[in-house]
């Protein structure tokens, strides 16, 4: 049975293109960037059951498969996992389940381009109960990932996916350290141990910090995701990475990219009292910095869990720096 769904993940049915060149063997990678991401998920046992459901959080499963589609394919060029996720329909392993009253027409799959579009129409996917396991198991995933990548992509390319498997697998392993023990010299203790790669530890810190905060930016309280599942806000350093080599989620704080700037520039901070300041140096002539000035005196906003609030001693820190 195991070698039944390597022969399916060999032979998926891909899209001849133009646009795909010879390191995705001339057919659209949508498909195997989709599975390369939904068997991370499994293994981290965010995906529990043999359903992967399109109308919740989408948004950790399209981090991943967006970071498999940089690894490879030329700047510019984007997809939404909704594409590969309706058509995946057409391979034996992988059921689409169709909103209630609704029915999945070839028309409607064929349509299918966007998150949006996808949820009016689909409730979610099925896969196959003995592949699901195969997922979940260690020996059974690594087999059929390397049947996806040695079918589906040219030897330089393979490289590139595995390492990028490697580094969302040792993202997760850190996001967890991180959660269990997040305080400054346990961080630095970890950190010194074991040397994790740029690439991973900053994907476990946003990771982590972004949850802590619920996709909503602490300065000023802008929180979109897009159709696409794409956040507005970033990870950000309160002591700046450089200075202390400190993941604690404490020294971090999710903002938007305008209120990152301006934190980072200085700008902006927070009080003792987590009330926003904002520099005097933000009325410079020329500046008009807008809705920035109303945010002075405000309360940010925290983590719902107290212990994750930023302490103290880092926003000291950054005050210092810019003499807020």
């Amino acid at each position: 049975m195991p070698a039944d769904y390597i022969k399916q993940f060999t032979t998926l049915k891909r899209a001849p293109g133009p646009v795909w060149t010879d390191s995705t063997k001339g057919r659209a990678p949508h498909k195997p960037f989709l599975l390369l991401a939904v068997m991370d998920l499994v293994q981290r046992g965010v995906i529990t059951a043999p359903f992967i459901d399109a109308s919740g959080d989408l948004i950790e499963l399209n981090e991943l498969f967006c970071l498999y589609w940089r690894r490879i394919i030329p700047l510019g060029q984007t997809s939404s996992i909704a594409f590969p996720f309706s058509r995946l329909d057409r391979d034996p392993f992988w059921h689409l389940v169709p909103q209630p009253g609704k029915q999945l027409s070839d028309a409607v799959i064929n349509n299918t381009a966007t998150v949006a579009y996808l949820r009016k129409h689909v409730l979610g996917a099925t896969l196959d109960d003995v592949l699901f396991l195969l997922m979940k198991s260690e020996a059974g995933c690594e087999a059929l990932r390397e049947a996806l990548l040695k079918s589906c992509f040219s030897e330089m390319a393979q490289l590139l996916l595995r390492e990028q498997s490697a580094i969302n697998r040792e993202a997760f392993e850190y996001s967890r350290v991180l959660e269990e023990k997040s305080h400054l010299p346990l961080v630095k203790e970890i950190v010194e141990s074991r040397i994790y790669r740029p690439a991973a530890r900053a994907q476990a810190f946003r990771r982590m910090v972004i949850k802590a905060y619920g996709h909503r930016c602490a300065l000023c309280g802008v929180r979109i995701i897009t159709p696409e599942q794409h956040t507005a806000v970033d990870a950000a350093h309160i002591v700046p990475w450089s200075k202390t080599q400190n993941d604690d989620i404490r020294n971090g704080m999710a903002l938007c990219k305008l209120c990152h700037w301006a934190f980072d520039e200085g700008m902006m901070g927070v009080s003792t009292n987590y009330n926003v300041l904002t520099s005097r140096q933000i009325m410079a002539d020329p500046n008009v910095p807008g809705f920035l000035l109303t945010l002075s005196g405000r309360a940010m906003i925290p983590p719902k869990d107290r212990d994750l609030w930023p302490a103290q001693q880092y926003l000291s820190e950054h005050r210092k720096g810019w003499r807020l």
